[in-house]
Parts: structure tokens; C-alpha cells; sequence
């Protein structure tokens, strides 16, 4: 407990009042590129029931992960302030420091604002806050597009297009084009575009742009029909917007029951951040089965006029997760929930002429929850008289504290974050631990196996490479998921086999489908472009 105690014209004008601007796709995630639409950037079946309809909630023990990302670059320094260095530290910063007196001591060395002290305290001496120090990664992108990027994909390489929690739900959800789960594997408030949850075939978390405009949505619940469309030019694009709104109406859908059979028990905060969680808190109690949520909090950018709107800031956040935990404690559900913290970036040390900071480089992440079973500080606080350029050196890897959540947190395989993440991590002492890893992912490939679209001219076929011999159905779908006819049926024996699709098709429209390879009972999908 984290309280004291713990036609053609006809056509057009007629959808564009149904389903309004592309402004309101975009927010759904939905963009162009040309005639097709797509969601989050790829095309979008929408689903039937399957195997995987329990989601994530069912492997990992209801365990759920709030990240909540703090965009523009926190400050980290004027929000856990070092008490043992503070000479240093009010040199550096003689107009936006942190007076002694005004800090609320954590520790003998470290603290925070005395404003954030009535919500703070009960949270830390309940034993439901961390703060892990100086965390960071080699060459420190200071662009705010760069870093959040690389924050995402936990790896300082533009070349990398998915993010760290995307290549996990896609080790597990290989047939997610063809087969979405009855409720998202992520949820993503905030921050359209962020790829923390993209894989190389999709993004695997429901996002919008606000809490008002999801509840807009759920709000009017119609279902598009993709059968009766008018007979224009644009009708087979028409038909895909339809089914491509049908899924994410479903979503919405699925949060908006879970929400309304839930009440709030505490008042949340009148703000942006405190709607969102408590939206989410009534979706965890009501066991939606949704294991990460992100929520975006902007304004971190505090070049000019730093202290009001940093106050504003850290306050809503600490009292908005204060109330969340709050919330969610008559029913218990507050021990299955751990909340992280990241930005993109820190602040410089030295304060600039404006009563601000410009683009720094380490800061620290904010744990919070039951989970960490007590209070306490991670790893070694960056050193304020050995800078780099002005700015502090990191001494924790980032990557270090996604491994360590994955991994004693979310119950997730070793070999399976392995995979996820771009490097090796070193496990960290944060206070909770896995006593029953899910080491049955059934899509967890144990041999070598892998599948590509192959585009030779005008020939497209499916390349297959595998180690050993199997049984092989492979079946191909248009984007609205009906069933275009098969593919191959047979066995294949170790090696690489290309299977023609445009010899066994050739009078298949220009297009995005969907391939799917059944095989050992597993099935596996990915999109192929008909041109």
C-alpha cells in the first residue's frame, strides 16, 4: 500500500462526416501513403477470436507496467537534489536552486522540492518509491526527436525502426496482423509516433491522442460497414478505412466496458496526467488484460522560467500517481502495478541566463509502487566536479533498468529479452522478483526460422529458411483478412524455399495482403505488397 500505513461525390461527402479529417486518423495513428491507409504506419486486419485473445495479463500474472514518459528532458537535479554535493550544486544554479530549507529530505544526501513533500512522503515512507541515479547511454543524443527515439528503441541507431517493448510483444504475437488479442497489448496516451511499441510489422499499443478523445470515441461506438459500400471510384479504399476503423473502434470499445464497470474511489488531479490514470486504474481493476500502459506528459522543455512550470510539473505527476495507487488499493490490484519514469534526456548543470537549462544528458528514472517493497536509491549519483562539456556523466545504463523490469517484473524469458533488447543489461537490486518466469511463450522459437517477402522483378514469392523439416500451410489474405485462397500445403525440408505467390496468383489487384504460415501448430504473419 502506498499510504501511511504502505455515388462518387456522394461517396466522399458523405464519409467525411462519419469519419471526419485525416487529422483524426492521424491522432488514431493512422496515416497516408497514397491510396492506402494504414495504422500506426502498417495495414491492420481486423481480428477474429483466437488462442491469443487472453493477451499478455495471462502470462504474466496480471502484472501490469505504467511508464510515464516526461517530455522535453527532465531536470533531473532540481528534482532529486543532492544534499551531500549541495555547494557545488547551488553554484552552478544561483537563481533556480532549491534553497536548503526549501527540501524535503529523502535521505541525509539526497531530496526533493518541500512542495512535493504531501505527496511524496506518504509514497516514500510507505516504501513505494526509487529513484534509480544518473542513468543515460554512451554519446547522448541531445535532439528531442533523437533522443526520445532512442529511449524507445534502447539503442543510439537510427537504423533500428522498432522499439524495445515492440520486439518483445512481437516474439510473442507473430500472427497479430491476422489475429489481434480482445485487448491491446499496450496502451499509449499521448506522444502519437513514439516507437517504443513498434515491431517490424506493427505497432503492437492502442494510441491516441488524449484521454477526452478516447472517451469521444467509445462514446459513439459505430461499427463501420465494410459491406455496403457505394459503388466509386475510391470504394475499395473506403472499405479499408472502414475495417481499419472497425478494429480500433473495437479497442476502444474494449477500454471503454472495462472503464465503465469501474468507479474512481479517490479524487484524481484536474489535469491531463490524473484523467489518464484514472481512466487506467479502472481498466487494471477491472482486468482488461492490458500489461504496459504509456501515458505522455509534455512541458519538460524548461529552457526559460524554469521553477513555476517544474513545480507544476513534478506535482502533478506526484499527485496524480499518489492518487492512482490510491485508487487501485481497496482492491489490490496496487501490488500488480509498478510505474517507471523516463525522459529523453537530462538538463545541462549549469543553469543559463534565462532562469532555465538547456538539453543535458544523464537523469534519474522514479520507480514507484508496492512492488519495490521499500524505498531507497539505485547506483551512484553523477559526480557534479567531473562534467563533459558542462554536462553530467552517466553511471547507469538505461538499458539496465528496462532489462531488470522485463525480466524480474513482467516474468519475461531471458532468451526472449535477449531478443528484445539491443544489448546485454546487468540485472539490478530493485526490490521485486519473478518466482515463476514464463518460459512457455508459445511463439518462442527454439530453431532457425525465419520468413521474408522477396520482390524479383515482377515476380513476389515467400523466401523460407529452416533447419529442420516441417509441415507448411501457408494461406493468403487480403487486408480485411478474407481469405484469398492457399499458398502452399506440404513439407519442406531443411534448406531455403521461395514460394511463388505471383506464379500461383497472377491476376492478384495491385495491393497490400497478408501472408500467414501455419507450422508446428504455430502461426506466423507478415504483409506483402502485390504491385
Amino acid at each position: 500500500m502506498c499510504t501511511e500505513n504502505k455515388n462518387h461525390g456522394n461517396c466522399k461527402r458523405e464519409d467525411h462526416e462519419k469519419w471526419n479529417r485525416r487529422s483524426f486518423l492521424q491522432t488514431l495513428g493512422l496515416g497516408g501513403a497514397g491510396a492506402t491507409l494504414m495504422m500506426n504506419g502498417i495495414p491492420m486486419a481486423f481480428g477474429k477470436s483466437t488462442p491469443l485473445s487472453d493477451a499478455l495479463g495471462k502470462s504474466d500474472s496480471g502484472r501490469v507496467l505504467l511508464i510515464i514518459r516526461l517530455q522535453g528532458g527532465n531536470d533531473g537535479l532540481n528534482t532529486i537534489v543532492p544534499i551531500y554535493d549541495y555547494d557545488t550544486y547551488a553554484n552552478y544554479r544561483p537563481t533556480i536552486r532549491h534553497e536548503l530549507a526549501d527540501i524535503h529530505q529523502l535521505s541525509p544526501d539526497f531530496g526533493v522540492p518541500k512542495y512535493l513533500q504531501p505527496s511524496v512522503e506518504p509514497i516514500w515512507e510507505g516504501g513505494c518509491m526509487k529513484v534509480v541515479h544518473g542513468t543515460g547511454y554512451e554519446n547522448q543524443n541531445l535532439s528531442h526527436f533523437t533522443g526520445t527515439d532512442n529511449m524507445s528503441r534502447g539503442i543510439a541507431d537510427d537504423t533500428v525502426e522498432s522499439g524495445v517493448y515492440g520486439r518483445y510483444f512481437e516474439s510473442i504475437y507473430p500472427d497479430y496482423l491476422l489475429n489481434l488479442p480482445k485487448a491491446p497489448p499496450a496502451v499509449q496516451i499521448g506522444g502519437v509516433g513514439d516507437i517504443i511499441f513498434k515491431g517490424s510489422e506493427s505497432n503492437f499499443a492502442f494510441t491516441i491522442a488524449n484521454t477526452s478523445q478516447l472517451e469521444r470515441i467509445a462514446a459513439s461506438g459505430e461499427l463501420y460497414d465494410v459491406a455496403d459500400v457505394p459503388a466509386c471510384t475510391k470504394g475499395s479504399q473506403l472499405r479499408f478505412v472502414r475495417g481499419v476503423l472497425n478494429a480500433t473502434l473495437k479497442y476502444a470499445g474494449v477500454i471503454q466496458e472495462a472503464a465503465a464497470s469501474q468507479v474512481n474511489v479517490m479524487q484524481f488531479p484536474e489535469t491531463k496526467l490524473g484523467s489518464a490514470l484514472s481512466i487506467i486504474s479502472k481498466t487494471i481493476k477491472a482486468g482488461m488484460g492490458t500489461s504496459v500502459y504509456m501515458v505522455n506528459l509534455n512541458g519538460f522543455d524548461t529552457h526559460a522560467n524554469q521553477p513555476d512550470r517544474h513545480q507544476e510539473l513534478l506535482t502533478n505527476i506526484t499527485q496524480s500517481v499518489m492518487a492512482f495507487y490510491k485508487d487501485l488499493e481497496p482492491t489490490g490490484r496496487d501490488n500488480d502495478v509498478l510505474t517507471m519514469t523516463f525522459s529523453e534526456f537530462g538538463r545541462r548543470v549549469k543553469e543559463n541566463g534565462s532562469s532555465g537549462t538547456d538539453h543535458g544528458t544523464a537523469a534519474p528514472m522514479l520507480l514507484f509502487g508496492p512492488p519495490l517493497n521499500g524505498n531507497g536509491f539505485i547506483g551512484e549519483h553523477p559526480n557534479l566536479s567531473d562534467l563533459n562539456r558542462g554536462n553530467l556523466k552517466y553511471t547507469q545504463d538505461f538499458i539496465n533498468v528496462y532489462g531488470t523490469i522485463m525480466q524480474e517484473w513482467l516474468c519475461i524469458d531471458t532468451s526472449v529479452i535477449n531478443q528484445s533488447i539491443p544489448r546485454p543489461y546487468t540485472p539490478l537490486d530493485i526490490g521485486f522478483s519473478c518466482t515463476s518466469t514464463v518460459t512457455n511463450h508459445d511463439y518462442l522459437i527454439r530453431e532457425k526460422f525465419d520468413h521474408i517477402p522477396i520482390y524479383d522483378q515482377e515476380l513476389v514469392s515467400i523466401r523460407i529458411t529452416n533447419n529442420f523439416e516441417s509441415k507448411y500451410t501457408i494461406t493468403l489474405y487480403n487486408i480485411l483478412g478474407q481469405n484469398i485462397g492457399l499458398l502452399y500445403d506440404g513439407v519442406l525440408n531443411a534448406g531455403e524455399f521461395d514460394i511463388a505467390i505471383s506464379e500461383k496468383y497472377p491476376q492478384l489487384p495491385a495491393g497490400i495482403y497478408i501472408y500467414n504460415i501455419k507450422k508446428d501448430n504455430k502461426n506466423y504473419s507478415k504483409k506483402i505488397i502485390i504491385s
